[in-house]
């Protein structure tokens, strides 16, 4: 861990917990980012860890940049969430998993679908809460931009039997002469390989610890994504 003395100013300094709220990350994931140098840091005398401001700027500047500093077995899960309470349960749920990944959340798809282009991240996931019209809309576009019609997207496997449009896409194969010069010529459609189906549980048990079953199926379920994404790569 890259470490500061002496400080010049506290106001120029974040608590972790400040810095993950900002980076809409988890705690672990930001003392990883301080342990790698990739957030700059001291400890105070008893011990907690605070965050140059200037270095979490600049790498929130990246960000919007679309520019990501990982290391290679480090992966980025994009997360939409249907309301801002969720966020924390997301977050503990996301501790449980052994992966350590980077998580980003968003609790609006229009931002989801801008943070998709902007971080390019390795995985989407999409809670089954999210409106149906607005989930439909958000895979739609996914679908079709061309920055993000490659990324897994996990979707809850009774929204996709209710909504089956959403896992169908045209094919590129098996195109003649006939469909390019005639394109009222329908498509044969199949389904989108990107479009992964989970069955949803809660993140959180009764009496409020991490569901780590259901957290080590929706972790099973991403390494499958991951090794099918770059597979051949």
């Amino acid at each position: 861990m890259m470490e500061i003395k002496n400080p010049e100013n506290p106001k120029d300094y974040l608590s972790t917990r400040q810095s993950a709220r900002q980076l809409q990350v988890s705690l672990g994931t930001v003392q990883k980012m301080v342990e790698t140098g990739e957030l700059l840091a001291w400890k105070t005398r008893g011990g907690h860890r605070r965050i140059l401001c200037s270095s979490l700027e600049k790498l929130l500047k990246r960000r919007r940049m679309g520019i990501r500093e990982r290391s290679s077995e480090q992966f980025l899960v994009l997360a939409v969430l249907k309301q801002p309470e969720q966020v924390d349960n997301f977050q503990r749920f996301s501790e449980a998993w052994r992966s350590a990944p980077e998580i980003f959340i968003c609790t609006d798809t229009l931002e989801a679908l801008m943070q998709a282009v902007s971080l390019s991240p390795d995985i989407i996931y999409i809670d089954p809460k999210l409106p149906p019209v607005e989930q439909v809309h958000l895979l739609h576009y996914l679908n079709k931009h061309v920055h993000t019609k490659n990324i897994p997207v996990l979707v809850e496997a009774e929204f996709i039997k209710k909504n089956p449009q959403v896992q169908k896409m045209p094919s590129n194969k098996g195109k003649d002469a006939k469909n390019e010069k005639n394109p009222n010529i329908p498509r044969k459609m199949i389904n989108n390989p990107m479009i992964k189906a989970y069955k949803h549980q809660n993140l959180l048990l009764e009496d409020g610890s991490i569901n780590q079953v259901y957290a080590d199926k929706i972790e099973q379920i991403i390494f499958d994504c991951l090794a099918k994404k770059y597979e051949g790569a």
